[in-house]
């Protein structure tokens, strides 16, 4: 990829959140030339915030053309190698940039200055989705008199309204299933709750995106884009369970498993075919057993034979379960956020072959670095909700212009890993949450072997957890990490908890004098404002 930045300003960062880019910058281009469960660590700290003041705002405010220059390098770069969190973290900072403008501009009327309340690098520049959400999120925290989903589908009826072209009518459309796209794979911290639709938010959301692929004259049913909208609708119906329930995840392991893990960095997954619960894959087929509950005649004799392998690691929301660590091992690593879908995700390698129209100064073979599909969901064990949802699902295939065997066809594929999110009640105490890994064995895969049904994957998530609960044997470790990583990326002031490990930015905001965590007040009030500087 050619990338071509506007100039550098003289003096360059200036502030907080141009020297976070560079450093996300620079981590992009260390996991692109290494690629490694290392490197993809380091890039996912500098993106992944999940308290609302772990962000800094220090330094001079403004917007360049650099600045734009450098988002749109990297929102290419999330896209070509599947990177969704970068992605996301950019919608996250565009928004949260258009907010700090309104407020430059309120704050300048009132000490007689012009300030406009628009960007005009970011309307000038940003590509079309991330200036569709700009314009959207610009609108929402202005007039304060829509939600947000409601101010999305206006600004792009707008456009819509305002095209008069094939060409502007297929940018408008392909921009906006982009950005849907993009914004379902959020991590659930506590800065996207805008991104957390009702269904009945969701409904319109994807007619609206129906209708404009129909208008564009796009099958639903032609790949990219079936992928694209069978992932979209999976992460946002699957999420929004349970009013997108955002408690902690957790991992219970044995202290012999801790041990090893610390040294081996793996985590080892099972073959769906393979999970210990007999009745797994299950519920969903019984369930259409009887169709009287289906709403829609297409969707009657689904087929749920196996068209592909899938690997599933289980966690839990249950962070402080003493039946679970009975049954799993009393070792708890928990996570406040759902970094885990990228840090689960295997590293695949691409060999690109230069074109023969292509710039003879480029490579004639290079390789590319991306991360593989996971899906994740919490489990659900309500066989009527169960069937409520996937009445949901159908409503919203049916919206979709195709014919009914194609909607079945697209049913039947997404059913395919849906199986693995519904169980049996009485495994409803481990509030399971499950990561579903999609490996195809004909790709180049770093640092992931199949051994004996086992997938055996590198990871950082038992270096790196965001805290640890139990007798943990390898505590020491985790915290020398965990001490360079708070060290390195903290911006902010923040309390940190010597008992389990854990950081929380908002706390020390709160006055707290003990952990949220565990209990504990065994904590340390961490103060930057005077030792670190842009």
């Amino acid at each position: 990829m050619e990338v071509k930045y506007a100039e550098k300003p003289e003096k360059w960062p200036d502030n907080a959140r141009e020297y976070v880019l560079d450093r996300v910058l620079n981590a992009t281009e260390e996991f692109r030339d290494n690629p490694s469960y290392i490197t993809k660590e380091r890039l996912l700290s500098w993106i992944s915030d999940y308290d609302l003041n772990q962000r800094s705002y220090l330094g001079l405010y403004r917007v360049t053309e650099y600045e734009v220059s450098i988002i749109n390098t990297l929102y290419l770069y999330g896209a070509m190698s599947n990177i969704n969190a970068l992605k996301a973290y950019l919608y996250e900072l565009v928004g949260e940039t258009a907010r700090l403008q309104k407020n430059m501009a309120y704050m300048s009327e009132v000490i007689n200055e012009k300030e406009g309340i628009g960007i005009a690098a970011y309307e000038q520049g940003l590509m079309l989705q991330l200036k569709l959400y700009y314009f959207s999120y610009l609108k929402f925290t202005v007039e304060k008199n829509k939600s947000f989903s409601e101010q999305l589908i206006s600004v792009v009826e707008d456009s819509m309204n305002l095209s008069k072209t094939a060409e502007e009518i297929d940018t408008i459309t392909n921009a906006y299933v982009n950005l849907l796209n993009d914004i379902s794979y959020m991590h659930g911290n506590l800065r996207d709750g805008i991104w957390k639709f009702e269904r009945d938010e969701l409904k319109k959301l994807f007619a609206l995106e129906a209708r404009l692929i129909e208008l564009n004259k796009q099958s639903p049913v032609v790949r990219p884009l079936k992928g694209v909208l069978m992932t979209q609708l999976s992460n946002f119906i699957l999420k929004s369970r349970n009013n997108y329930n955002e408690d902690y995840i957790c991992k219970y392991i044995s202290e012999d498993v801790a041990r090893e893990s610390i040294k081996n960095h793996e985590i080892w997954m099972r073959k769906t075919q393979d999970l210990n619960d007999e009745r797994e894959q299950k519920v969903i087929p019984e369930l259409f057993e009887d169709s009287s509950w289906i709403k829609v005649n297409w969707a009657k004799d689904i087929d749920f034979t196996a068209t592909r392998t899938y690997y599933v690691s289980s966690f839990s929301k249950s962070y402080d379960n003493p039946d679970m660590q009975e049954d799993y091992g009393k070792c708890v690593y928990g996570y406040k956020g759902d970094r885990l879908v990228e840090l689960l995700a295997p590293i695949g390698i691409h060999h690109l072959k230069r074109k023969d129209n292509a710039d003879a100064s480029l490579p004639l073979r290079t390789t590319r670095p991306f991360l593989s599909q996971v899906i994740a969901f919490d489990v659900l064990y309500d066989r009527d909700a169960a069937k409520q949802e996937l009445n949901f699902l159908m409503d919203v295939i049916d919206k979709f212009k195709m014919s009914n065997q194609d909607k079945k066809k697209f049913l039947e594929e997404i059913l395919q890993y849906w199986i693995l999110s519904v169980k049996d009640s009485k495994w409803e105490k481990e509030r399971e949450r499950r990561y579903v890994l999609f490996i195809y064995l004909e790709y180049d895969y770093k640092e992931m072997e199949i051994d004996d049904g086992w997938l055996k994957l590198k990871t950082s998530i038992f270096l790196l957890p965001d805290f640890i609960l139990g007798n943990n044997p390898s505590k020491i470790e985790i915290q020398r990490q965990i001490d360079g990583k708070r060290k390195g990326t903290s911006m902010k002031d923040y309390i940190f908890c010597k008992n389990c490990l854990s950081r929380d930015y908002d706390a020390i905001i709160a006055n707290v004098n003990k952990c949220p965590i565990c209990g504990s007040t065994n904590i340390e009030n961490v103060y930057l404002r005077d030792e670190e500087e842009i």
